[in-house]
């Protein structure tokens, strides 16, 4: 697979959905607003400028297109979208006082679940592309049927050893979803994985952990640790404005300091943090074939950084209403000002 810098590109599967969220200041005033988690993530990474393709199911409905011109405004690369009938799904976000989203889910039957093997792209499609890693997670790995479709998909990939593998676990609990079987299937998502992301709260949901008990931050290790296992994973822990955690598989974690701003909202900071990691990553070589050995043939120093900058596009987000990542500019701009 071809390795030149502009060739490198990230390919994103996953939800494109309508987001109707709630004005904080006019509670009952609805804006629809073009989301989901891996939809952003795509958004992201083509406002910093990263070469990327979207996989994603979008609807002929009315908010399909309105999706639709969003990612193509945004230059984000359609070639793979997969055009269907099903209505697109939607996903009502209160906001409350300080700025914290809660969803609720109108998600039965709609475009984004419907995943067939024959729908997605072929080893030689990917070599063609010449994709260095693969982005996935949040509802696109949860909700059946496609979930399973790609998740053999991932697999096979890991087996090959070809592309990089990225799992952002971004766990929905307002669907109503059991956390025994959905901790199963995270686990068995993150054993075909080489990058994980997840939140404190995920893990604090998947788990069951009692966030007030003085080993809640020991029992948080322990789980990360046991998703690394013996492999070369590493696994980006965010906790808000506390900063992130990088677990390397040699056993060290490094902590890295958030950014301190005044929160608009939280809406899009995880999936700007995952994109703008993987794009200082494919930037500098780290994603592809033999991924394990590319994450570990990086420095603490260079990933804490990669962390650091990753953060504060994320706090940006924060600073705007909705998922509004930063472009290069708007980020080397704040970069500048710390």
């Amino acid at each position: 697979m071809a390795s030149g810098y502009y060739e490198r590109m990230i390919l994103v599967i996953g939800e494109a959905l309508i987001d109707l969220i709630e004005n904080r200041y006019q509670p009952g005033s609805y804006n629809a607003i073009v989301g989901g988690a891996n939809a952003n993530v795509s958004i992201a990474l083509a406002r910093r400028g990263t070469k990327q393709q979207f996989l994603a199911r979008l609807s002929t409905d009315r908010f399909g297109k309105i999706i639709r011109e969003k990612l193509e405004t945004n230059h984000v690369g359609l070639d793979h979208v997969v055009t269907t009938d099903a209505l697109s799904t939607l996903v009502v976000v209160a906001i409350d006082s300080h700025g914290v989203p809660s969803y609720s889910f109108y998600v039965n039957g709609t475009a984004d679940w419907g995943w067939t093997p024959q729908e997605l792209p072929s080893d030689v499609d990917l070599e063609n592309l010449h994709a260095t890693a693969i982005q996935y997670g949040c509802l696109t790995m949860a909700m059946e049927p496609g979930n399973l479709v790609i998740e053999d998909w991932v697999k096979s990939h890991y087996a090959q050893n070809s592309v990089s593998l990225s799992h952002d676990i971004n766990m929905r609990p307002a669907l109503g979803f059991d956390p025994d079987k959905e901790r199963a299937r995270v686990e068995r998502v993150n054993d075909v994985s080489h990058i994980i992301k997840a939140s404190d709260e995920d893990i604090q949901w998947l788990y069951q952990l009692d966030e007030n008990a003085p080993n809640f931050q020991t029992r948080i290790d322990v789980i990360v640790r046991g998703w690394i296992g013996t492999s070369g994973r590493h696994v980006f822990v965010t906790r808000g404005a506390d900063g992130v955690s990088i677990y390397r598989p040699s056993g060290v974690r490094l902590d890295v300091p958030s950014r301190k701003i005044n929160v608009v909202d939280t809406v899009g900071a995880g999936d700007t943090f995952c994109a703008n990691l993987l794009g200082q990553l494919s930037d500098v070589g780290a994603l592809g074939t033999d991924a394990f050995d590319r994450l570990n043939n990086l420095s603490d120093d260079a990933l804490v950084e990669f962390v650091r900058v990753a953060g504060i596009a994320a706090s940006i987000t924060c600073e705007r209403a909705g998922a509004e990542p930063p472009t290069l500019a708007d980020l080397n701009e704040t970069l500048a000002q710390l």
